[in-house]
């Protein structure tokens, strides 16, 4: 019949009791953009032990190495900028016993030799200085009080030695105390973002771009559990961490 409307149907479903929901389009974070904005923030990190050879009369170059000295890798890890003149931040366990330490650029295939500024084994925090590379980002600090159980996470790491790798995860819970070996861990984060060996000393950013954590540990006998030490955490640290160093103010967030 003309004048008639036709009733076409909403688009969505019908609930048990017979009653039609509507379906909502899910907005998802802009993950590409922060792993963009920060790959450049984040260094590779190789820790190398020298073992020693027993002739003496091997030539020897000016700071006591001879040709024949071997360098071991012994560990991997990552690290990241936070201060504009070079340094970087890391798990002390990364950089724990090392002969020297070296850091790789994002997108650089040649290693740089980094200096130990400070470190502290009960918070597993360490400081390296290496001369700031020409394209160098820091990654801003966010504040514990903000962090929310369920928010979106980036982690960006070298694991396995797998250079600038990211995971995505959420929040899992916060405050975490665990014990792993002889380290106790007061205010670790948890979250579900992929976290392997070489991600230890990596960033766990948040949608804003700021640094929330750092990667630290994940579980050994289950999967989704990884472990990242508070950013308030890192922050009350750095001061000691740096004693000496000249101050200047962080680019931090609240």
């Amino acid at each position: 019949m003309s004048g008639v409307k036709k009733r076409v149907p909403k688009s969505g479903y019908h609930s048990a009791s017979g009653r039609r929901r509507t379906t909502s389009k899910l907005a998802f974070p802009n993950f590409v953009n922060i792993a963009n904005r920060f790959k450049d923030a984040v260094v590779n990190i190789e820790v190398v032990k020298r073992e020693r050879q027993s002739n003496s009369s091997r030539r020897r170059d000016s700071i006591g190495r001879s040709d024949d000295d071997l360098r071991r890798t012994t560990n991997i890890g990552t690290g990241f900028f936070f201060d504009k003149r070079g340094y970087i931040l890391t798990n002390e366990h990364v950089i724990h016993s090392a002969d020297e330490v070296y850091v790789r650029f994002f997108d650089e295939e040649d290693d740089v030799l980094a200096e130990v500024i400070g470190s502290s084994y009960e918070l597993d925090l360490a400081v390296l200085k290496v001369k700031p590379p020409k394209s160098l980002r820091t990654l801003p600090f966010g504040a514990s009080k903000n962090i929310q159980v369920g928010e979106w996470v980036v982690a960006i790491g070298c694991p396995l030695g797998l250079d600038h790798s990211v995971t995505v995860g959420i929040i899992s819970a916060k405050e975490r105390p665990i014990t792993i070996g002889d380290r106790k861990y007061a205010r670790l984060i948890q979250t579900d973002a992929a976290i392997n060996r070489g991600n230890s000393g990596g960033p766990l950013i948040n949608m804003r771009g700021e640094v929330i954590g750092m990667n630290t540990a994940v579980s050994a006998s289950s999967q989704g559990i990884g472990f990242a030490i508070s950013v308030d955490v890192i922050k009350d640290a750095i001061d000691d961490l740096m004693d000496g160093v000249p101050k200047r103010k962080l680019k931090r967030r609240k």
